[in-house]
């Protein structure tokens, strides 16, 4: 055994942790080494004097006057930098919403003048009414989908005029904290 494997294994062996086989080898090295036998003893010392300390018990009103330092020390500030990313966050997410609800409502804006010049085409070439029937299903369709966007545009509206007020004001209170 060289001197490394023997200093790591030392404490173990003071300790009586180790293998008889193990403890047998780290013996064997300790008595031809003279700088280990003396860690070893060093060790020893120290085991000793440790042992021989005595607990420290604390005062009786240790806590009471721990928890009375801590009862006089000023309130943390809560971090406001959150809530300014999450209202950033609102917004964007709201004018998002609102951006491509208009989008849609301009592209069905196209639509309906898409649909009303194919039936004026329709009607100024003479057609009969069962034509001018058949092609107004565009005008139907757009109509649809632009009051179900103009349904989801009204109940934003109607969220944001019903929540912002809370929001802005619990916002506000916790960032006063």
């Amino acid at each position: 055994m060289n001197c490394s494997a023997c200093e790591a294994r030392l404490s173990a062996r003071i300790d009586g942790d180790l293998s008889l086989s193990e403890a047998k080898a780290v013996d064997a090295h300790l008595s031809t080494c003279p700088a280990c036998r003396a860690l070893a003893q060093d060790l020893r010392t120290v085991e000793i004097q440790l042992e021989g300390l005595r607990g420290i018990e604390p005062r009786a009103d240790f806590t009471a006057s721990v928890m009375a330092a801590i009862a006089t020390l000023p309130a943390p500030k809560p971090a406001g930098v959150r809530w300014r990313w999450f209202v950033a966050y609102l917004a964007a997410a709201w004018a998002l919403l609102i951006g491509l609800t208009m989008t849609r409502v301009i592209n069905w804006q196209h639509a309906f003048a898409a649909a009303a010049t194919e039936l004026g085409k329709v009607g100024a070439a003479g057609s009969t009414l069962a034509d001018v029937a058949s092609r107004s299903h565009l005008t139907t369709l757009a109509a649809g989908a632009f009051g179900m966007e103009m349904f989801v545009l009204a109940a934003g509206a109607i969220v944001l005029r019903r929540y912002l007020p809370r929001l802005t004001g619990w916002l506000a209170g916790a960032q006063a904290i």
